[in-house]
């Protein structure tokens, strides 16, 4: 089989899949979030190991669980006890794994749970305060969730598209020799593009001058998303995140632009709302 129709079957099952999963809401898209970033972090923690790290896989994902049920329940005074009971944890139980490098594996821990959990996990609460937000507009969250996935899609495809026929200067060689700065401005205005097109077919009720902010946030960040995890399997000398999604890489090498965009978008829906 050859990778392209393992790309097809992925996509097949996957994106009808996460659609559901969305619309659903709730807890529903609690467990789409959950299993991204689970497996995400993961993938983060096996390529540190690579590099002769060791992390502290268990101890990451049980913060990065907690503060997705934080984003869930609104109930941070609870998780925040549980935060610092398990950061005591990480630090105190480096001292008996008998490791080198011992800054290193506890920085690379936070910064696993910092990435990845703490990042995505805004995409729960953007879509709960773009339904209360927006409480008149039926299936508001989800269709704005829906505008952002595909703004981030037609960033990418126009980012690698007009970079592959018109692309000369490299974006930064070090980090992804192949991505050049005619595909980043492509893949900026495509983002654009499929805001204004979105505020003009009415998908949530926004301004012409917040489609064209939310655009760039998509342009900026979602390949800025791309551009870190790419810095970071390079540094781990890998060529994907992991092989669980046959065709496409890892969970990471798929929702690698929505990391660093969520936040963002986060802020900015509720500047703007």
């Amino acid at each position: 089989m050859n990778e392209l129709t393992k790309r097809i079957i992925v996509a097949v099952f996957g994106i009808p899949t996460i659609l559901v999963l969305i619309f659903l809401g709730d807890w529903y898209f609690f467990t789409l979030i959950l299993i991204i970033s689970f497996v995400a972090q993961l993938e983060f923690y096996d390529m540190q190991i690579k590099k002769d790290y060791r992390p502290q896989r268990v101890n990451g994902v049980i913060a990065g669980i907690l503060i997705l049920v934080g984003y869930q329940t609104g109930e941070w005074n609870s998780i925040i006890v549980g935060m610092v009971i398990i950061l005591m944890l990480i630090l105190a139980s480096e001292m008996f794994r008998h490791h080198e490098n011992v800054s290193i594996n506890v920085g690379i821990t936070l910064v696993g749970i910092l990435y990845i959990p703490m990042f995505l996990g805004t995409l729960i609460h953007t879509k709960s305060y773009v339904d209360m937000t927006f409480d008149t507009v039926q299936y508001a969250g989800f269709r704005y969730i829906m505008m952002i996935l595909i703004a981030i899609w037609i960033c990418d495809t126009f980012a690698y598209g007009f970079g592959m026929l018109f692309g000369k200067h490299k974006l930064n060689e070090k980090v992804s020799p192949n991505k050049t700065m005619e595909g980043g401005i492509a893949g900026l205005a495509g983002a654009i593009l499929t805001l204004l097109v979105a505020k003009a077919l009415h998908v949530v009720p926004i301004n012409w001058m917040s489609a064209i902010i939310i655009g760039t946030s998509v342009g900026i960040f979602g390949q800025m998303g791309d551009l870190v995890e790419s810095w970071f399997k390079r540094d781990a000398g890998v060529k994907d995140s992991s092989t669980i999604l046959p065709g496409h890489g890892g969970m990471l090498d798929r929702f690698d632009s929505l990391l660093f965009l969520s936040p963002s978008i986060l802020i900015l829906t509720i500047l703007l709302f």
